[in-house]
């Protein structure tokens, strides 16, 4: 029993460290079952951009990371592709030589991946490029520890040194300094949804399960890693795919449909309280979501409810604070380069009110009932 523990433990620690074992079985498993699934992974990615105009376009930000992020996994899996065909041409010198350089690439691609496919994660979370810059600054550094454990292994390949022990040993701290690198990263990723998760009172659409799971797959299991990335890249974008249902695509903004859903997600949640101010801009649109962009304050959430026509929804606004907020954004408006009045109303939740009636009426509140002057109208 003690034996088929440590034998078990030795062929787990080789699968999770080189994804090559001492059992020939297994390792004919893993060499046939990744090559079918590269060529089907290839294949996936590409379908996935070529169904998905948004992709080919990648006009909005979250669509340029995920358009790269596609760029960089269809290059490793054709990384990992001329690896497998040692088989044919490995009796050539000059495979052999390309091949030492294109195995080398391997591992810093997929860590370049990783953190290609984090900044799209935690750009769709937050939607801001400044918070993307501060937070990966430092993202050169992985790359730069993986470059040097390159260089020292191909050093240690090409006889510089000659203790077999310590060149065993340096390997094996390589392949686990690269493991628990990228397990660091991913873990990084795990934090920042479950700490959005927290802040944010906002239905999750980005479940966790649909693309952590795939990535720290593909880093136990190598053989797997760039087949597991194409899936969590997929299912990452179903993701977000299933909250753009719910976003206008000029502005960013929620819509109409996303207001109607919170609705009865706020009662579920039992939130109480919510103020909301409508606002008018007829010929303006862009000028006022740039305007709200940057005004609107925090814990309130912008929706375009039409051609025009916002709304400013917030928990935390309260009196007077809603008034400042109303004349912050009439005063803003009159005096940009092309100046213009918005008519704004502002709707207060009842106390026994319930947040899919309030949701309601403010859907239902007419603008041509309301006498809307310079300021306010209730």
């Amino acid at each position: 029993m003690i034996e088929a523990i440590k034998e078990f433990s030795k062929t787990l620690f080789y699968l999770l460290g080189y994804s090559i074992t001492p059992n020939d079985e297994i390792n004919n498993f893993l060499y046939n079952s990744s090559t079918v699934l590269l060529y089907v992974s290839a294949i996936g990615i590409l379908l996935f951009i070529f169904l998905h105009p948004k992709i080919r376009q990648h006009k909005r930000s979250e669509d340029k990371f995920i358009f790269w992020e596609c760029i960089l996994v269809l290059f490793l899996i054709a990384v990992k592709i001329y690896q497998t065909l040692g088989n044919f041409l490995g009796e050539y010198e000059w495979f052999y030589y390309a091949w030492s350089v294109v195995y080398s690439l391997t591992d810093i691609l997929y860590m370049i991946a990783i953190l290609q496919w984090m900044m799209f994660v935690d750009y769709c979370l937050y939607h801001s490029r400044e918070h993307i810059i501060q937070r990966y600054k430092n993202a050169i550094i992985p790359i730069i520890i993986y470059l040097g454990l390159e260089v020292i292994q191909w050093l240690s390949f090409n006889g510089t040194f000659d203790n077999a022990e310590k060149i065993i040993l340096f390997l094996d701290i390589s392949q686990l300094i690269k493991l628990f690198t990228e397990l660091f990263y991913i873990g990084i990723a795990l934090k920042l949804v479950i700490k959005h998760g927290k802040e944010s009172r906002q239905p999750r659409f980005l479940r966790l399960d649909a693309f952590i799971i795939p990535f720290i797959l593909g880093t136990l299991v190598r053989s797997y890693d760039a087949s597991f990335m194409a899936l969590g890249i997929i299912l990452t974008y179903v993701s977000v795919a299933k909250r753009d249902r719910y976003i206008d695509n000029d502005t960013g903004f929620y819509n109409r449909y996303y207001l109607e859903y919170i609705g009865k997600y706020r009662d579920k949640k039992n939130y109480k309280g919510g103020n909301g101010i409508l606002i008018y801009a007829p010929g303006h649109k862009k000028d006022m979501a740039e305007l709200l962009t940057g005004l609107k304050p925090s814990e309130s959430t912008v929706f375009l409810l039409d051609e025009d026509r916002f709304l400013l929804l917030s928990e935390s606004l309260r009196g007077s604070a809603v008034n400042m907020a109303v004349m912050m954004i009439t005063e803003s408006s009159e005096n940009m380069d092309d100046p213009f009045t918005p008519k704004i109303i502002t709707v207060s939740r009842g106390i026994e009110e319930s947040a899919e009636a309030f949701t309601t009426r403010l859907l239902n509140t007419s603008w041509e009932t309301n006498v809307a002057r310079k300021g306010v109208t209730s």
